[in-house]
C-alpha cells in the first residue's frame, strides 16, 4: 500500500474512533445542525428541535432568536430570508402576520417556527440555549422585555448574547453566555468583574482544551460549536467542553461513548 493511501486510513479510523469517558453534554446546533446536507429536517424548525429531542443523550438544542417588527420572536438564524424561505427580507422588517405565513424552500416546507408559550413548552423537553440576534442597542431592552413576558423557566433555558452590554442587560433575570471568537477577549479584569457571566460560547478550532481546562478552573463553563466532520467532531469532544453544538447530531452521539 502506498504511503499516502495509509496515511489516508490512519486518519479516517482516527477521525471515526469514539470518545470514551467525555463530560461533554451534547447540544443540536439551530436544533439539527447549519449546513448538514443530511439533516431530515431544516434547522430551527419545530420538527427540527422534536427530532432532536428524540435522541438519545442528546441533552438539548441551541436556537436563533430574531425578533419582527411588532416584537414577537421568532427562530431564524440568517440576517435575510431571501435564501431559505418563501420570504424576501429580515425577520426584523416583517409583521407577524407577514412571517406567520413563511415557510423554508425544503421539501417539507416547514413553517418559520415564532418563539411563544407552545415553542418554549417544547424545547423545556430538554435544555436549550437562545442565541439572540440582537440587530442594535436600541432593540435590546424590547427583546428581553419580550423574553421576559414568556415567562421562560431559567432552569431550562439560557442566553447567548454577541457583547457586554448584552451581558449586563440580561444577566440579573437570565442565564448568560458570551459569544467571543477568541480566547484573548477574555482579560482577567472582565473575568473578575462579571460574576453574573456563566461562560462563554467559541467556535471549537479557536479554543485549546487547557484554555478550557482554566476557564472551568475559575467556573465558567465553555460553549463549543462549528463542528461537523468525524475528525472535527471528535476534536472538539477530546478538549472537554461543557457543551458542544454539532451540526450532526447522529454522528456526535455516536462517536461519543
Amino acid at each position: 500500500m502506498r504511503l499516502s493511501s495509509l496515511m489516508g486510513v490512519v486518519l479516517l479510523l482516527w477521525g471515526c474512533s469514539k470518545v470514551n469517558n467525555s463530560t461533554t453534554k451534547i447540544f443540536g446546533h439551530a436544533a439539527t445542525g447549519l449546513q448538514n446536507p443530511n439533516a431530515i429536517y431544516h434547522d430551527n424548525s419545530l420538527d427540527a428541535i422534536r427530532y432532536a429531542s428524540s435522541l438519545t443523550r442528546c441533552s438539548g438544542v441551541e436556537v436563533d432568536v430574531r425578533m419582527d417588527a411588532q416584537g414577537q420572536l421568532w427562530l431564524f438564524h440568517d440576517e435575510l430570508l431571501d435564501d431559505e424561505t418563501n420570504l424576501s427580507g429580515s425577520v426584523e422588517e416583517m409583521t407577524t402576520d407577514e412571517l406567520t405565513s413563511g415557510h423554508y424552500g425544503t421539501l417539507k416546507k416547514e413553517p418559520l417556527l415564532k418563539l411563544d408559550a407552545a415553542t418554549t413548552a417544547e424545547l423545556s423537553q430538554g435544555y436549550t440555549f437562545l442565541d439572540l440576534k440582537i440587530p442594535g442597542n436600541s432593540k435590546a431592552q424590547e427583546l428581553k422585555s419580550a423574553l421576559l413576558a414568556l415567562e421562560i423557566d431559567t432552569a431550562k433555558f439560557a442566553l447567548i448574547v454577541s457583547s457586554l452590554s448584552f451581558v449586563d442587560l440580561f444577566k440579573s433575570d437570565f442565564q448568560v453566555f458570551l459569544s467571543i471568537n477568541e480566547v484573548t477577549a477574555l482579560t482577567s479584569e472582565l473575568l473578575a468583574n462579571e460574576p453574573g457571566l456563566r461562560g462563554v460560547c467559541i467556535r471549537s478550532a479557536n479554543i485549546s482544551r487547557e484554555e478550557i481546562n482554566f476557564l472551568k478552573s475559575i467556573h465558567k463553563e465553555v460553549i463549543c460549536y462549528e463542528v461537523r466532520s468525524a475528525k472535527g467532531i471528535r476534536a472538539g469532544l477530546i478538549k472537554e467542553p461543557t457543551y458542544l453544538l454539532t451540526d450532526d447530531l447522529k454522528l456526535t452521539l455516536g462517536l461519543r461513548d
